[in-house]
């Protein structure tokens, strides 16, 4: 991969990471409701999910380069559009409405819970399988080695999302205050709560279950 496109794949990856969505959001919401310690669970949980994500992302774009190379065109304009469309949304939407455990209901409050619980909103979860094709079919190179080009988009990625994910864990309270003050209203019912819990509350909650 030339330094171009590494430095074009790691900047739109870093935008990415930076915005609001999913993982980072659930990571801010379990750092107010327990502390930062839980960034021990929260965070390897997450570079697991995501690297088993962009393992099979990549290895079937790899199958798909091979056996029929003219479908990654129309998967990279459509990706790239959805990639707009998705940072565009998270800042509109903060957490894609992922349910979180509130103050009634904290089943993952314990370090194996939160970890699994978070694997399977990286790993398992559509939305980050489609978030990995439409970022990697961008700078596939067919004319390079795939297992060169794999260890590149990995560390590259996992790298800018350690560092991402730590800084939103350490600074959860201020960014949660922020991503609060500049997100719409939204329905209180329950199937539409949003990721961004309050920090009183859960950490009452979770108080009250612990006493």
């Amino acid at each position: 991969m030339s330094l171009e496109h590494w430095l074009a794949f790691a900047a739109l990856s870093a935008v990415c990471l930076m915005s609001p969505g999913r993982v980072p959001m659930l990571i801010v919401s379990y750092a107010l409701g327990q502390g930062r310690k839980s960034m021990l669970a929260t965070i390897p949980a997450a570079i697991l999910g995501s690297l088993l994500a962009m393992a099979l992302v990549i290895l079937s774009l790899g199958w798909l380069q091979f056996v029929a190379p003219e479908i990654l065109d129309p998967i990279r304009w459509i990706g790239g559009a959805y990639l707009v469309f998705a940072v565009i949304r998270t800042w509109r939407r903060p957490g894609g409405g992922v349910p979180l455990a509130d103050n009634d209901n904290l089943p993952q409050e314990k370090p194996l819970r939160i970890m699994r619980y978070v694997f399977a909103q990286t790993g398992l979860d559509r939305r980050s399988y489609a978030f990995f094709v439409a970022l990697i079919a961008q700078f596939l190179d067919p004319a390079a080695p795939l297992p060169e080009q794999a260890q590149v988009f990995v560390e590259t990625f996992l790298g800018l999302a350690l560092v991402s994910w730590l800084a939103a864990a350490i600074g959860a309270g201020p960014l949660h205050r922020f991503i609060r003050s500049h997100s719409p209203k939204r329905s209180t019912r329950r199937r539409d709560r949003n990721v961004l819990i309050s920090s009183s509350s859960v950490t009452a909650g979770y108080r009250k279950i612990a006493a």
